[in-house]
């Protein structure tokens, strides 16, 4: 448990940088940083290594796509998607290859108090797809009962009862290669308005470990799925858009949850016989600005970080294990943030999530 007490006067200057970075504390140009009239290019070491004290230690893998190395970056826009509801129901009657019936329309407040509509449409077998926006988010969601069974067999979630590792391999099913059903996946959100780049993390699911790990509770496995086939092999997406080839991060309900493929905010399941699974958080139409952007050097960003530690007195050291360079959505503006999504843990075992400004080193 974090044992962190905070002073007074500690607390005024820790506000003082959290809104204005540590930019102004350089004394050196940034190696990333271009001289008047030139542009920036993307340069960043694959991993870093500092001790600053007894209470921090930087111990991280630095992930850039290796195609911006050595390139300067355009700076992106994000505009929020509003789904024409009729033509992504029907696109998704489509790939599902079922109707969709609407049961259910309702309007609700969303976490910011804005009207919040909710469309919800069922199949032959009551699987229940809805569809959902407001001025601040949208989503789309697919589940059918079998998926209840599967989310007990693979588990995403980073808590003890973890066990993704196990399907994290190349294995590919005679239905079709992992390539062409994120092709199919892909091409369906297109369709329904939603554009991707051509990254995916992808989990095979073979019926076997499904079996093997699904947790039930009664010795007979009553309350289980029962029998598990072929059929039930699947592919298992975990996708994030992109600008200017790098991952846009999407906070959930304006929370900047934890950057693992639990939180991706496009999650689909595809098997023999399609889609089977289907989950989006917001989604937006992305493009390019005219500006390029600038970033600190990784070390200037880490020091940002070590200054925030040096104002709170803990027992507990903090170790930061990875680094990984990404879009996230401006609250208050259609442009996106060149951020870091850092990634660590305490002495004590607790994972560790952060996000900060690329160019300022402002935490986000």
């Amino acid at each position: 448990m974090k044992n962190y007490r905070y002073l007074l006067p500690a607390m005024a200057l820790l506000l003082s940088i959290s809104m204005t970075g540590c930019q102004d504390q350089r004394k050196e140009p940034s190696k990333n940083n271009a001289a008047d009239g030139e542009t920036a290019v993307i340069d960043f070491p694959s991993s870093y290594q500092k001790d600053y004290d007894n209470q921090l230690r930087v111990d991280a893998k630095i992930i850039v796509p290796d195609k911006l190395k050595g390139k300067s970056l355009r700076g992106a826009k994000a505009k929020l998607i509003k789904p024409d509801v009729e033509e992504v129901r029907q696109k998704t009657e489509e790939y599902l290859g079922t109707t969709l019936q609407e049961f259910l329309f309702t309007e609700q407040k969303d976490y910011q108090g804005t009207p919040l509509y909710i469309y919800q449409y069922a199949d032959p077998q009551d699987s229940v797809f809805s569809i959902t926006y407001s001025d601040d988010q949208n989503s789309l969601l697919y589940s059918p009962q079998e998926m209840s069974y599967v989310r007990t067999a693979f588990r995403l979630a980073d808590d003890p009862g973890y066990n993704a590792d196990l399907f994290q391999n190349d294995e590919e099913f005679p239905f079709e290669s992992r390539q062409d059903a994120f092709m199919h996946v892909k091409q369906y959100l297109e369709d329904v308005g939603i554009i991707i780049g051509d990254e995916y993390r992808c989990y095979s699911l073979p019926y076997e470990t499904l079996r093997q790990e699904e947790i039930v509770y009664e010795e007979d496995r009553t309350s289980g799925k029962g029998e598990w086939t072929e059929e039930d092999n699947a592919y298992y997406f975990a996708i994030n858009q992109e600008a200017n080839g790098l991952p846009v991060y999407i906070p959930m309900y304006g929370i900047y949850a934890a950057d693992i493929d639990y939180n991706a905010p496009i999650q689909i399941m595809y098997k023999a016989s399609g889609i089977g699974f289907i989950e989006t958080g917001t989604m937006y139409e992305i493009t390019s600005a005219d500006t390029y952007v600038n970033p600190l050097r990784i070390e200037e960003v880490f020091e940002c970080i070590k200054e925030k530690y040096d104002m709170l007195i803990s027992d507990e050291e903090i170790i930061l294990t990875q680094a990984k360079l990404c879009w996230i959505p401006d609250k208050a503006s259609e442009d996106l943030i060149l951020g870091w999504s850092i990634r660590g843990k305490t002495s004590a075992g607790e994972s560790l999530q952060m996000f900060y400004d690329a160019q300022t080193g402002k935490e986000l």
